[in-house]
């Protein structure tokens, strides 16, 4: 797979992900035969991310109703300007009928500014950053040229 000119790779472990690549109805219908599993159900798996200069792992819970929360995470790039884990794990995810991921509190409160910069920009979700923020706000007067006449 490529993201932003990056050759890279996902490796989860866990069995029905593994067998469905991910896909929300098939993982979702497996659940649903399996007698012993009621309407709620939760994978967990780990995910390994490899690029060519880094890596990274997660912790991925996946619930019935699409909602993805990252419960565990380990990178080797701290930046988040030159993080491609957490827009890559979003970017699957959406493409394959889920919803955007959502950080832990957990982790949220462990690393704020980092958590917080994926929220603002919309690359993850987060209850729990709702309801400390509030709704977010996309600013878009920097992307909007103004008309020569209004000078």
């Amino acid at each position: 797979m490529e993201f932003e000119g990056q050759e890279f790779s996902l490796n989860f472990t866990d069995h029905t992900i593994l067998e469905t690549e991910g896909r929300y109805d098939d993982v979702k219908q497996i659940m649903e035969e399996e007698s012993f599993v009621g309407c709620e159900w939760m994978v967990r798996s780990h995910l390994t991310i490899d690029f060519p200069t880094n890596s990274c792992m997660f912790v991925l819970h996946f619930y019935h109703n699409k909602k993805i929360i990252i419960a565990e995470y380990q990178s080797s790039v701290a930046d988040v300007f030159y993080n491609s884990d957490i827009p890559c794990v979003s970017i699957w995810a959406q493409d394959n009928g889920w919803n955007c991921p959502q950080p832990h509190p957990d982790l949220i409160r462990d690393g704020l500014e980092f958590w917080k910069h994926f929220w603002e920009t919309r690359v993850l979700d987060s209850e729990y950053l709702d309801e400390r923020y509030g709704e977010r706000v996309i600013d878009y007067s920097d992307y909007i040229e103004e008309d020569e006449d209004d000078e």
